[in-house]
């Protein structure tokens, strides 16, 4: 459940990224409302899927590490991807998911 949570997180920051007016991936940025409710939700079942696994606290502070990482990493990447957004998604999701699959016991 942490790698969907994982994933969830990506999909979530990347879609709130595109919703930015300065991004370079995409040629028209998506609405702010539809990617920012969004991701709203996503955190929210997010956290929800790390609890089955870690405690309350521990899961929220995850999460907020993993967006923050997550939104670094996007705004990296996109400088030096421009018009490339598949590139840029297929990049977080082989690295973050990488990240937790190390972890696995």
């Amino acid at each position: 459940m942490v790698i969907v949570g994982t994933l969830l997180l990506w999909f979530s920051c990347y879609f709130s990224y595109l919703s930015s007016n300065k991004q370079q991936l995409i040629s028209h940025s998506i609405s702010k409302t539809f990617a920012w409710s969004g991701f709203v939700i996503a955190v929210v079942l997010a956290t929800s899927l790390f609890t089955s696994q870690y405690g309350f606290i521990v899961a929220m502070l995850i999460t907020m590490l993993l967006v923050m990482a997550m939104w670094l990493t996007l705004v990296v990447i996109s400088a030096y991807a421009n018009y490339r957004s598949v590139l840029v998604f297929s990049l977080g999701v082989s690295v973050f998911s990488g990240i937790f699959l190390l972890g696995v016991n």
